[in-house]
């Protein structure tokens, strides 16, 4: 496999990023990768919204999330046919979910590293993931 071209955020990351005191691991492992394209799955913008909408402490999230979607407008990752053909072949088992599955499905036709905390998920399906709260100086991407 080639080296990957860039990182997808998982949903736990753009989520701990939006915290009014985010891990500085999670910060810090990005800032050193920050000569890293960062997309973002359509899917953690679902994800993030229905977040938003179950927590009414949240009041500022569609304001949040209304920027943060201006910011990645070229860098948000559809569902589309194409991945859609490779999440059908992926089989993490049970324990991966279908939003979890899809997610790889984006990174391998991508060509991204997942960047969550639930890397197990995604290795499972034999994509490239990095856990931000875990990694050292040299890990990953």
């Amino acid at each position: 496999m080639s080296t990957p071209a860039g990182l997808l955020l998982d949903t736990d990351v753009v989520a701990e990023l939006r915290r009014p005191g985010p891990d500085p691991a999670v910060v810090g492992f990005l800032h050193r990768r920050r000569h890293l394209r960062v997309y973002l799955s359509a899917l953690t913008v679902g994800e993030l919204h229905q977040l938003g909408r179950q927590d009414q402490r949240l009041r500022s999230v569609p304001d949040w999330l209304g920027e943060l979607t201006a910011r990645f407008a070229d860098n948000i990752l559809p569902v589309d046919n194409q991945v859609a053909v490779l999440w059908g072949q992926l089989d993490g088992g049970p324990e991966v979910s279908a939003v979890e599955s899809l997610v790889a499905a984006t990174a391998l036709h991508k060509n991204l590293t997942v960047v969550s905390r639930r890397v197990d998920s995604y290795r499972k399906l034999a994509v490239p993931a990095v856990d931000p709260w875990a990694a050292g100086e040299g890990a990953g991407t």
